[in-house]
């Protein structure tokens, strides 16, 4: 089986889709993703004991809608200890992604998910709340580390689920993670005729660290969920 594959065509204000059917399956789909891939992490302290091996995967990305599903997708088989960190332009659709992966893992695609900059951390109620998923976005901390320390990255990196925006806020990264970075294409109007910043195709790139977060890329690759954008 596989999910509804990504349609690269914009269609503008019309681009509305039936967000349930993506995040529905999204849920079937973790029943068949290997057990390794989703067993849970550890995470050393220094980022350096584990390299990226190269991998990476460039897509583009033409409406939210997309934005949405892809971050749908990257939630099939999320367990306690992985970690995503988002980084790159201004208004890029980090929390769109985060908006698709946390309706994607909690099976409630009407969920309301908004940007927590103020709050600084948001979290879901997964695996019948066994689980924690934290939205955080750390784009009004300087990075010292009495701004992190209420944040409780420690006990969040290890047992929660964590998305991360604007990760240059922390001091040290879990060694297994997967790196996206979201950069808006201004050389491509995705709709010409929409002069504005949400009619420009949007650039990401995921670098997984970790042989668990290359496994998983993989797998979704071989499913043939990320092909149509890449």
């Amino acid at each position: 089986m596989q999910l509804r594959r990504i349609s690269t065509a914009f269609v503008g204000s019309a681009h509305h889709r039936d967000a349930s059917v993506t995040y529905q399956l999204a849920s079937r789909m973790s029943n068949l993703m290997p057990a390794a891939v989703r067993m849970t992490n550890s995470h050393a302290e220094d980022a350096s004991e584990t390299k990226n091996n190269g991998s990476r995967i460039e897509i583009c990305v033409p409406t939210p809608d997309d934005m949405e599903d892809i971050g749908g997708i990257l939630s099939v088989g999320s367990t306690g200890g992985d970690v995503i960190l988002l980084d790159g332009d201004l208004g890029a659709g980090k929390t769109c992604f985060s908006r698709g992966f946390v309706r994607g893992r909690t099976g409630r695609y009407d969920e309301r998910v908004t940007s927590p900059t103020y709050l600084l951390s948001n979290s879901y109620d997964v695996d019948g709340g066994s689980t924690k998923l934290y939205h955080m976005d750390l784009y009004r901390l300087s990075g010292a580390e009495t701004d992190l320390l209420p944040l409780d990255l420690e006990n969040v990196f290890t047992s929660g689920i964590s998305l991360i925006e604007w990760p240059s806020r922390l001091n040290k990264k879990p060694s297994e993670r997967l790196e996206i970075t979201l950069t808006i294409d201004s050389s491509t109007d995705a709709a010409p005729e929409i002069e504005d910043e949400d009619s420009k195709y949007r650039r990401m790139t995921l670098i997984p660290f970790g042989a668990r977060w290359v496994e998983r890329l993989q797998f979704l690759q071989s499913e043939g969920l990320l092909e149509d954008l890449m």
